[in-house]
Formats: C-alpha cells, sequence, structure tokens
C-alpha cells in the first residue's frame, strides 16, 4: 500500500523538528549570525527519521526524500520530506511570500486568496464539480456526500434544481458562504472554524486543529511566539509575518475534487538561520477533518558560498472515515497524498532554482 516508504513513528519526526530548531536557536550563533551546528541536520535525520546513510546522502545531492509517518490513530495521517535547494534562504523566502505563484501546485486546478475583508467575487474562479452538484441536491443534515455546515443546508433549499440557472445558483451560494466563512474566522480564529453536520455525529474541525497543533510540540519551546500567534489568532501579530488565506480546487488522481479553504502563514525567526511555513486548513469539502503543515527552510551548511537550504515538510492530516476492505479508500488516500509531497517538494525546487 504505502510502496518502498519505510513506515516510522510520527513522535520521532517530532522530535527531528525539535532538534533542528533547537540546534538553530541555541548556542549557535557566531559573530556572522546563527549558523546550523557542524554535522546537522544529518544527525538527526539518521537518529530520529532513521534515514539511512545512502538516503542521507539523496537529500545531500538534492534528490527529494519522503515517508510516510506511523499514527497510533487510524484516521491520520503524517508525512515528512525533505529536499535540498540550490539557492540562499532569502532567495527562497522571496519566493515563499511570492503567495500567489508560492500556492501553485501539482493537482491544484485553481485557486485564489481573499482579500479583506473577503467578498464573494475573490472566489469567482471557483465552480462546483458535477458529481458534487449532483450530491448537493440530495443532501440533507446528518447526510450527505459533501461536507458542510447548518448554514449551508439551509441556503442549498432555495435552489431551483430543475432551472437552467441551478449551477450558477450553486455557485453563487458557495462562493458567497466561503467570504462569509473567512471573514468570521478572521474575527473569531478557530473556535470559529466549521462544525461538519454532513454525517449523523457533528465534527469539530476546531477541535481536530488544537489536536494537531498539540502534536507539534516544537512550536511551544522553541519558537514560541509562532506557536502563540497560531494559537490565538487572531488575537496577536508578528513582526514581518507574511500571510493570506486562499481557496483551492485540489484533484488527487482518482479522486473526488476538494474544495479547501486555508491560512498560510510565514516567519522568519530574526536570530534563526531558517524561517517556518505554516498551512492551517479551516474547511475541506471531501476527505478532511482537519490538516496542518509545517514547513522549515534550514540554512544548508556545506553548500557552496551558503547559498542553500533544505526544505523539510512535516504534514499531518486528520481525515474523515476512511474504510479498508475491498476498495481500500484509506490506502488510496495516502498513496495520493504522499505521492503529491513528492511531487510538490520537485516542483518546490525546481521553481526556488530556476530564474526568478
Amino acid at each position: 500500500m504505502l510502496g518502498s516508504a519505510r513506515v516510522v513513528n510520527r513522535r520521532l519526526a517530532v522530535a527531528l523538528m525539535a532538534s533542528l530548531i533547537a540546534v538553530t536557536l541555541g548556542e549557535s550563533a557566531t559573530a556572522q549570525g546563527p549558523t546550523v551546528p557542524p554535522g546537522e541536520p544529518a544527525r538527526f535525520l539518521a537518529k530520529y527519521i532513521g534515514l539511512s546513510p545512502g538516503e542521507i546522502e539523496q537529500a545531500k545531492r538534492g534528490e527529494v526524500v519522503t515517508k510516510v509517518l506511523n499514527s497510533a490513530d487510524r484516521d491520520e495521517v503524517a508525512l515528512f520530506g525533505i529536499v535540498a535547494v540550490d539557492a540562499s534562504r532569502e532567495d527562497v523566502m522571496k519566493r515563499v511570500r511570492d503567495l500567489p505563484n508560492f500556492l501553485k501546485s501539482p493537482g491544484r486546478t485553481s485557486f485564489g486568496t481573499f482579500s479583506t475583508p473577503a467578498v464573494p467575487a475573490d472566489a469567482n474562479a471557483f465552480t462546483v464539480d458535477g458529481s458534487d452538484f449532483d450530491a448537493i441536491k440530495g443532501c440533507r443534515p446528518g447526510d450527505c456526500d459533501v461536507k458542510m455546515a447548518t448554514e449551508n443546508f439551509e441556503e442549498f433549499k432555495g435552489i431551483d434544481w430543475n432551472a437552467p440557472s441551478a449551477r450558477q445558483q450553486l455557485d453563487n451560494i458557495v462562493r458567497g458562504r466561503a467570504a462569509v466563512y473567512v471573514n468570521n474566522y478572521r474575527r473569531g480564529g478557530t473556535a470559529a472554524m466549521v462544525a461538519y453536520v454532513d454525517q449523523k455525529e457533528s465534527r469539530s474541525s476546531a477541535e481536530i486543529f488544537k489536536g494537531l497543533l498539540a502534536e507539534s510540540p516544537y512550536l511551544f519551546d522553541y519558537v514560541p511566539p509562532f506557536h502563540k500567534y497560531l494559537e490565538s489568532y487572531p488575537n496577536g501579530s508578528l513582526p514581518g509575518l507574511t500571510e493570506a488565506i486562499y481557496w483551492s480546487n485540489d484533484k488527487m488522481d482518482r479522486m473526488r475534487p476538494i474544495l479547501s479553504l486555508n491560512h498560510v502563514s510565514v516567519y522568519a525567526p530574526p536570530t534563526a538561520p531558517l524561517a517556518l511555513v505554516s498551512n492551517k486548513q479551516i474547511y475541506a469539502s471531501h476527505y478532511f477533518l482537519g490538516a496542518f503543515t509545517l514547513t522549515t527552510i534550514l540554512d544548508k551548511p556545506d553548500a557552496p558560498n551558503g547559498k542553500g537550504v533544505y526544505y523539510i515538510v512535516v504534514q499531518r492530516m486528520r481525515f474523515d472515515h476512511l474504510p479498508g476492505g475491498l476498495l481500500n479508500i484509506r490506502g488510496r488516500v495516502i498513496d495520493r497524498t504522499h505521492d503529491g509531497l513528492k511531487k510538490e517538494l520537485a516542483q518546490r525546487k525546481a521553481s526556488f532554482e530556476g530564474p526568478g
């Protein structure tokens, strides 16, 4: 099911990231500024992730190396990935902060960022997929093939499903609801996130996110300002932070298209040779109850003239019930998300190393 990927313990990945950030924020500063200690991050990749010497060399050479991490919760999936990039951290960060280009990824058919305040026109490029259009027609609270909140059901009641304009009516409602939701989230933060009522039991995406953030303890101990920002949003800010809320329509092979809303934040601690990028999912139309990705852009110690970084990703995803059995939906979703990470890392490397 997982191909050649070696399954390793998710907690070890947490320890790895904690260690990487610890050594860069510790006693490693020099007259030229903070540096990564000799032998890092290879020591931690071997000790905590279990990369072989050959895999570490692959990463050093700029090849994509990924792992599917083990999880005690059947509905939670965690992934780790690393790739070396032949570009300075300053140049990479310029690309990352160019969010309209950075948010492009394999399988992403359309996306857009929300203005402040958000308006329906921000999502004009989004159209409801045909399979979702058919599913929503028969939706009712507690029984729906598309993930949604109670407010959506009430608005969908007003659609004349037999009218030629039915699809346009649905698109308009979805765009309008997305804008309302984003504005509510900007005012209320995590507490304002959606409670899914498409199944018999309501599920809180806010509680799911809190759990995923709690499993990222390195943010608590080693980058407390960034953790506090994520935990307390929208109360407080960070100097130099770049952020946006965006919608995307993503298609994984042989899976249903996923409309998602996400909050991306970019932060560079002033006293560390790294930068952090978080991506917090605040809504998804299929499969996901929550997702949190933390990317670390770490100076590569042996890079010629200091012009190189490691691009390191840890993804945590909490899925809706994923059955195995003959259909093996769980296996298919894990395979697709794992393949997606590989493709994304390869794309990031090519983009960062390309002409700016």
